[in-house]
């Protein structure tokens, strides 16, 4: 297997996963099934709004059932969705119950995986989850717990694709070395997927104390990067049996994110607004009181009507450019 790096700066050993293959390409909706997780790991990057708390979300838009991400895919274009928290296992049910809808709604293409800390993986559960129609697992568990975890994936033989995330701390070389060649020991185990290390709002005080500092980009920390690089260029030495993947802090927000904004603002924009090449909504508004506007672009002259940013040109309209991005709250983001 040959080390290769993308256009987007991921860098991949083997075969990349079909999940980030879909998610680099804006293609997956993330459903945040529970904020809830039997593991409290100082580098969690989730915010205090989600972390601990049993919420759930589909994208940016708080779900309220099923219905809200049915619909919330078919607004963005997805042909795939990842099922993460927390732990969604701590949410089997709900878990279950949205995976079977998707599947049931979309068809058996629609690829789904799903992100557990494995505590409460057990053979009952590989078969449920295989029954609702599991594409894929990421396994990060304790490592304490990682033989346990193993030794059920290989008496339950699932039928999905199995694989790790991992964060990875800066200067660990070794000690990730080590634990790829443990788990490749497992034949159900295909792939590892290797995170930079984030900072985030509400872990960078932990990482601060345990002495990471952030990287130029203000996003990832000094190191996260080049370790990463480091065990990759290994594995290529050694042939190891497993496809590895690194994926950098900035893809997520350039690529997965931007592009599923997207998407989502060419299947939801209005007839009089235009998405930007940078994903953004873009409209005119008529300001208040504008003696040379139509009637019809006026309503009581107050400031706030909408049109195109062309039809206020043609009618000499005064007006300002309203700029938003197209996720469920339509949050603004400028009025020039």
């Amino acid at each position: 297997m040959k080390l290769r790096k993308l256009y987007t700066g991921n860098v991949v050993y083997g075969e990349l996963p079909e999940g980030c293959k879909l998610c680099l390409r804006g293609l997956k909706t993330v459903v945040f099934v529970t904020g809830l997780c039997p593991r409290d790991c100082f580098y969690c990057p989730l915010s205090a709004e989600r972390r601990g708390r049993d919420v759930f979300f589909v994208n940016e838009r708080p779900s309220r059932g099923i219905e809200d991400v049915i619909a919330e895919i078919a607004s963005c274009g997805s042909r795939g969705m990842g099922v993460t928290g927390g732990d969604p296992l701590a949410k089997l049910d709900r878990t279950l119950a949205v995976i079977e809808a998707a599947k049931g709604f979309y068809g058996k293409n629609f690829h789904i995986h799903l992100y557990t800390s494995g505590k409460t993986l057990t053979h009952s559960v590989l078969r449920k989850l295989e029954e609702a129609g599991l594409d894929e697992l990421r396994l990060h568990p304790d490592p304490r717990d990682v033989e346990r975890v193993l030794e059920v994936l290989e008496k339950g033989q699932p039928q999905f694709k199995v694989g790790f995330e991992i964060p990875v701390l800066p200067g660990t070389v070794k000690e990730t070395l080590e634990f790829l060649e443990i788990i490749s020991q497992c034949e159900c185990v295909s792939f590892v997927n290797m995170n930079e290390l984030e900072f985030s709002e509400s872990n960078s005080e932990s990482l601060k104390a345990r002495g990471y500092k952030l990287s130029n980009d203000w996003r990832s920390a000094e190191g996260s990067r080049e370790t990463a690089i480091r065990v990759l260029e290994e594995a290529e030495k050694r042939g190891l049996r497993l496809s590895l993947h690194f994926c950098p802090a900035l893809s997520k927000d350039r690529y997965q994110v931007r592009l599923r904004l997207y998407k989502r603002g060419v299947l939801s924009a209005m007839p009089h607004e235009l998405v930007s090449d940078g994903g953004t909504i873009l409209k005119a508004l008529i300001a208040e009181g504008c003696e040379n506007a139509p009637p019809l672009l006026v309503f009581r002259g107050r400031l706030g009507l909408e049109t195109s940013v062309l039809s206020a040109e043609i009618a000499g309209a005064s007006y300002q450019v309203l700029e938003e991005l197209p996720d469920y709250f339509r949050t603004l983001l400028n009025i020039v």
